[in-house]
């Protein structure tokens, strides 16, 4: 599990060396309870005017990135509008050699609205992240709809919990899963939960999902679920 914190550019209240320092604490908590989870570090980055300032003055993008790879960095929107800004501020984020995650694309009331202004997005080389809650319809149906429709268009790579607490907005992707065999099929289920996540912490370009999958998925990969608070737990 992916545990990724807010972090807000602008008033980076919270510190990247508490974030680590976290995970290393509860890593060893699992190890000496037995529980085979892997806990891994990174943030849930805000997409405003201090990215794109870290990014044009050469400042620590890859301390915001995921995994060992080093290579993507998760960013959010807010959920009510599209700043004018942020295709600007993505771009210059790429244009440091980092590739950009949108989060929950399909919760912004502006996006859910306008698939066209997604898809301009994942052409341009940001990945988009799909919330599991969303597939199950826990943030209604307009968000429901524009999940529904970023997956089957194959515009969308990644699935998440964007868990927030052990009760409620939860770890649990079983259902999501469900919902994505049931309508895509059981290759594009480990795409988008198992493979294309392990390929993030590697660093690796992500796999197409549903309209490329044509034969069934070799191996094995471990699947991740992004998880976020206000602090680190």
């Amino acid at each position: 599990m992916a545990a990724t914190p807010h972090y807000d550019p602008e008033n980076p209240e919270l510190e990247l060396a508490a974030v680590i320092e976290a995970a290393r604490q509860h890593g060893e908590l699992l190890r000496e309870e037995g529980i085979g989870l892997e806990l891994i570090p990174g943030v849930e980055v805000r997409i405003n005017a201090g990215l794109y300032r870290l990014a044009k003055e050469g400042g620590d993008l890859e301390g915001l990135t995921l995994g060992q790879g080093r290579k993507y960095l998760l960013g959010d929107l807010p959920l009510i509008d599209m700043p004018a800004a942020a295709a600007d501020i993505l771009f210059q984020v790429q244009l440091s050699g980092f590739i950009p995650i949108l989060a929950h694309p399909e919760r912004n009331r502006y996006l859910a609205t306008r698939p066209e202004a997604v898809r301009e997005l994942a052409e341009r080389g940001v990945e988009l992240q799909i919330n599991g809650g969303s597939l199950e319809g826990l943030y209604g149906k307009t968000a429901r709809s524009s999940a529904l429709t970023l997956l089957g268009g194959g515009v969308a790579r990644l699935v998440a919990s964007d868990a927030h607490s052990l009760n409620g907005r939860g770890a649990d992707l079983s259902a999501a899963a469900r919902i994505i065999r049931e309508r895509f099929g059981e290759d594009a289920a480990r795409l988008l939960l198992e493979v294309n996540p392990e390929r993030v912490l590697a660093g690796e370009p992500l796999l197409d999902t549903v309209s490329a999958t044509s034969s069934p998925l070799q191996g094995r990969s471990r699947r991740l679920s992004f998880a976020r608070g206000r602090r680190q737990r």
